[in-house]
């Protein structure tokens, strides 16, 4: 629901940003074009309205199994049952299957470079790095003489997880063939940055992950670290950033999430900028957050919570000082048919998810040319006052994580408009059209 106010409530000062990086600002595409049509005006359209400044393609799981001028995401099924100890050779053959009722013979790649176009954003590029060939130099030619830059490469994703460990992948193996690749691209390609896989912190000592990061921060063949940021606010199992069981931890489902809100405050503000500050600490070198949501789970998925949540993390991200290493970001997932990540669903019909409105306000931040944050603090909300170059205040934001709302305020000509939009608790869903209660 939305409603405009006329009113601007002062806060202590707690953190002022000195840059605002337009590729923190962008959305992964794995599985998007499978199920979301981009000669969908409707699907279209709204991709544009976003306005996303970078864009990622294949995808995680999907980069790594892709192949360059093949049907679809070109998967060989012999290599993915060779790496892929887990869940993803399962997934890649209802990819196919999909891809088949769907008709579609072309490479997805040419459906990536027509959203890219039309939303005028740039590129991050996952690389096979299995298949020891020319798949990624092809791609990126194909990108720029489409007049699409590319910002960077990845070099695999998620590659130290244990699905991978189980087949026999190590770090050797990742450093051996991600070298391969750096020398490839940075012999054609100078100016494209290169990021490597880092490991999860926080093992014990010995730990393979350990040992991942140790080695690899040895090596100076690359200009950035990726890492994978899902926010777990649920007690349970989780794997490859979905929650695979649930504890139930209360009986009633307000007191359940004002559970998760707690953890997910504190992971904004306290052990998401501590583990962040750790991989600088060890690596000294920009981070690319290719992936970033909540842990997945049908409990959360569609929720006001989750639609704060993404506000919440933009916002820190543009303007707190503890982040500032972090250049890139990716959101997971622009569309596809899932329902606790992806923003658009195509279910028959194209379903828009809750978050879809929250990031079109988020936007406006390059929109209005805004160069400074400042957050300030009161309790359980949260207040982002927005400057341009000229020092004007032009927009804010408020969270209040207590009573369930989020403000957005513009100032134009010395008037003040707001935005509000509210839930009354942060666990209803939004519905078809994204719209909550």
């Amino acid at each position: 629901m939305r409603s405009f106010l006329f009113f601007l409530i002062l806060f202590s000062s707690n953190v002022f940003s000195q840059n605002i990086k337009k590729n923190i600002y962008g959305f992964a595409t794995s599985n998007t074009f499978t199920y979301c049509n981009v000669l969908d005006t409707n699907f279209l359209n709204k991709v544009v309205d976003l306005s996303p400044k970078i864009l990622r393609f294949p995808g995680g799981a999907l980069g790594n199994f892709y192949h360059y001028n093949s049907q679809g995401y070109g998967f060989d099924f012999d290599e993915i049952d060779k790496y892929h100890g887990g869940k993803f050779p399962k997934r890649s053959r209802g990819l196919e299957r999909s891809r088949i009722k769907n008709n579609h013979n072309y490479d997805y790649i040419e459906d990536f470079i027509e959203l890219a176009k039309r939303t005028k954003s740039k590129a991050v590029l996952v690389a096979n790095i299995f298949s020891r060939n020319n798949d990624i130099l092809l791609m990126i030619d194909k990108l720029i003489k489409s007049n699409i830059e590319v910002v960077g490469v990845e070099l695999g994703s998620e590659l130290s997880n244990l699905s991978y460990f189980k087949n026999g992948y190590t770090i050797n193996d990742y450093i051996n063939n991600a070298k391969y690749y750096a020398k490839k691209i940075k012999r054609d390609y100078p100016n494209i940055k290169i990021g490597v896989v880092a490991a999860p912190l926080g093992k014990k000592r010995g730990h393979r992950h350990n040992i991942w990061n140790k080695k690899l921060n040895n090596e100076s063949f690359y200009d950035a670290i990726i890492i994978h940021s899902y926010a777990k606010v649920i007690k349970g199992n989780d794997l490859d950033g979905q929650m695979t069981s649930e504890i139930t931890e209360s009986s009633n489902i307000e007191s359940q999430f004002n559970l998760y809100k707690d953890r997910l405050v504190d992971f904004l503000f306290s052990s998401y900028p501590d583990e962040v500050q750790k991989y600088i600490k060890l690596f000294n070198r920009p981070i690319w957050i290719t992936e970033w949501n909540l842990q997945m789970s049908k409990t959360t998925a569609n929720t006001f919570f989750q639609s704060l949540f993404v506000v919440n993390y933009l916002l820190e991200l543009f303007c707190n000082p503890d982040l500032n290493f972090i250049e890139l970001c990716t959101y997971h997932n622009l569309g596809g048919r899932d329902f606790s990540g992806s923003i658009f669903r195509n279910d028959n019909d194209l379903i828009v998810q809750g978050t879809y409105d929250f990031f079109i306000l988020v936007e406006k931040v390059f929109e209005l040319n805004v160069v400074n944050i400042k957050r300030e603090k009161k309790k359980n909300t949260y207040i982002y006052s927005c400057y341009n170059k000229k020092r004007k205040l032009v927009s804010s934001y408020e969270i209040n994580w207590d009573l369930s709302y989020f403000k957005y305020s513009i100032y134009k000509d010395e008037i003040l408009k707001d935005t509000l939009i509210f839930d009354y608790d942060l666990y209803n869903k939004a519905n078809s059209k994204g719209k909550f209660n």
